[in-house]
């Protein structure tokens, strides 16, 4: 199974087209409190796919992060707010995934707090791990509560070469693990045109897109007794 997730929505809306119109199980992740947060998140839902919130979370190196961020100076309670607040901008999301967040994510206190509200919403997490040194797993293993993490990026270079190498590389993780998570942009029209082009490819390795609940429900299989 191999999941894929499109992050950055909720800027542009005629983006969204491509993406939207693949015949694949696809997951969105939509960035709150913008001018098309609420709109994308409708078409995403409308057009039959997975939607997520995209929060924007502190970086390391002083990077401008936008509205309705998380931020390590915060409160528990001003953190929680802010969730709230987020979620409500795009309605219908099933969980999270962290827009930047290098700072924020390797923050065990801000995990705990984050992580400890989706698991009271009945929400996923998912880890964009945009820092190897995240406390995401090790915090949600101390909860009880299973995350998803990201395998690759597809669109680092968004140049056709350098996406179908990623998506192979991420293909040979899903067939050698049972799931994998690949992540893309949805500024990056490459990547739509790519996936809609692999889509028998993989089909015929026995690779399948799926969704997240499909790939979290087949790795808490494998991960038990």
């Amino acid at each position: 199974m191999l999941a894929i997730i499109i992050d950055d929505a909720g800027y542009n809306l005629k983006e969204l087209d491509s993406f939207l119109a693949l015949p694949i199980p696809l997951t969105v992740a939509v960035i709150p409190n913008l001018p098309n947060s609420t709109e994308s998140a409708r078409r995403v839902k409308e057009a039959g796919k997975d939607l997520i919130v995209h929060v924007p979370m502190e970086p390391d190196g002083g990077e401008r992060v936008e509205a309705g961020a998380i931020l390590t100076d915060e409160t528990p309670e001003e953190i929680r707010r802010q969730l709230e607040a987020d979620f409500a901008s795009v309605p219908g999301a099933l969980g999270m995934n962290n827009h930047m967040g290098s700072r924020a994510t390797a923050d065990e206190a801000v995990m705990r707090t984050v992580l400890g509200w989706l698991k009271e919403q009945g929400k996923l997490f998912i880890d964009s791990r945009t820092t190897a040194a995240t406390a995401g797993p090790r915090v949600a293993q101390d909860l009880g509560m299973p995350i998803l993490q990201r395998d690759v990026f597809l669109d680092d270079e968004p140049t056709p070469d350098q996406v179908s190498s990623w998506l192979s590389r991420v293909a040979e993780e899903a067939l050698a693990r049972g799931t994998a998570v690949a992540i893309g942009h949805v500024q990056n029209r490459v990547v739509a045109d790519i996936l809609r082009a692999s889509e028998g490819t993989l089909a015929a390795r026995g690779i399948h897109f799926a969704r997240l609940s499909e790939v979290l429900s087949r790795r808490e299989r494998t991960a038990l007794p």
